[in-house]
């Protein structure tokens, strides 16, 4: 029987848009690209085949949602449902389509959170995801991992979002939630996601752009030039945020001196760059393991080591603007990794770009 895997990552869909209206939040334009993602390899896999579509985290970007016109630090289960549920509403093709997907039994979706989408650890928003794409029997055929952030298939294949790379995206999986004074569970969130959250996402209101162009530090030092004062509003809130809940978070004096170099150099520092290498470290140090899919980081990758393990970065689906000199200019969107089984049963994975149906014409929801 042939078999099909699909992986998926940091598609971050929030809330959609209404047509003539500007949603600085929303990213993701490609419902119907990713509907005829899913129906080629429907088609491929024929009536006998299986085909698993891994859902590799930051499939939907919860931290942008607001709830009551603001973005909620604690996060509860009824809260994170609430959030899922206006990204399902907000994109109703992919809705339609995953749940065409589903329903036939050889298909499969696993779903792992990520650091945009950790709301998924809740059962709350698995229940409402699966209501809305495998309503009925099919909703056996969703599963999550979410008791650690690795997908372990039999094949020597590990599949990770690739959030835990980063200190300030680090999630303790075996302590992910902590109990409110009335006994409410709420989300234990990373600095990372709360930087986001109280940082990030006022000024994407003023820049959309701002979470779309990478490196950010190539970015910052070009809009000192271009756009002075935005930058500056960027880094004062960066450095306050910084000194109020790293820094001073520790009460001795003496203990904030001797941690400075230390939160610096593990928690800003890597934010610049070395994602790819930590991967690669990670992939060389896990014994059993000949390849390492990771999104996260939004730049697609493809390498072999020199120990000939295989690490794959499946990139995301939004645009992105790319200004570092090897890859300048590039938007390198539509990509995933497609695992195909030979007839004795071994894996061959490759990274693919989607293009999809040529269409003589698209809508355009607003510009910006």
């Amino acid at each position: 029987m042939k078999l099909i895997r699909i992986v998926l990552s940091d598609l971050h869909l929030v809330t959609g848009v209404r047509p003539g209206k500007l949603n600085p939040l929303e990213d993701f334009f490609h419902d119907d690209r990713f509907a005829e993602l899913l129906a080629h390899y429907d088609e491929a896999a024929g009536e006998q085949g299986e085909v698993e579509l891994i859902l590799n985290g930051d499939i939907f970007d919860l931290l942008k949602v607001k709830i009551g016109g603001a973005w909620p630090t604690e996060v509860t289960d009824e809260i994170a449902t609430e959030k899922l549920r206006q990204c399902l509403e907000g994109h109703p093709r992919f809705v339609h389509a995953l749940k065409e997907f589903l329903g036939k039994k050889n298909r499969r979706v696993t779903y792992l959170p990520g650091n945009h989408d950790l709301d998924m650890l809740f059962q709350g928003a698995q229940e409402l995801f699966r209501r809305y794409v495998a309503p009925g029997k099919a909703g056996e055929q969703v599963r999550f991992v979410t008791s650690s952030d690795t997908y372990y298939l039999p094949e020597g294949i590990q599949i990770r979002h690739g959030h835990q790379f980063e200190r300030v995206h680090r999630v303790d999986y075996g302590a992910l939630t902590e109990k409110r004074r009335d006994g409410t569970p709420v989300l234990v969130l990373p600095w990372g996601s709360l930087w986001i959250l109280e940082v990030m996402n006022p000024l994407k209101e003023l820049r959309s752009h701002i979470d779309r162009i990478q490196p950010l530090g190539r970015f910052l030092i070009a809009s000192l030039l271009f756009d002075p004062g935005f930058v500056v509003k960027f880094l004062w809130r960066s450095t306050l945020y910084f000194l109020k809940h790293r820094v001073f978070a520790f009460q001795a004096w003496r203990q904030r001196i001797r941690n400075l170099p230390r939160l610096l150099r593990e928690e800003v520092i890597e934010l610049i760059g070395g994602y790819d290498e930590r991967a690669a470290r990670a992939l060389n140090r896990t014994r059993g393991a000949h390849t390492l899919i990771v999104g996260h980081s939004h730049g697609p990758r493809f390498r072999q080591l020199p120990s000939g393990k295989i690490l794959v970065n499946t990139g995301t689906w939004i645009s992105m603007i790319n200004l570092d000199l090897q890859y300048l200019g590039q938007d390198s969107g539509l990509t995933y990794a497609l695992i195909e089984y030979s007839d004795e049963g071994r894996p061959q994975t490759r990274l693919m770009r989607w293009y999809g149906a040529r269409t003589p014409c698209e809508a355009v929801p607003y510009a910006d």
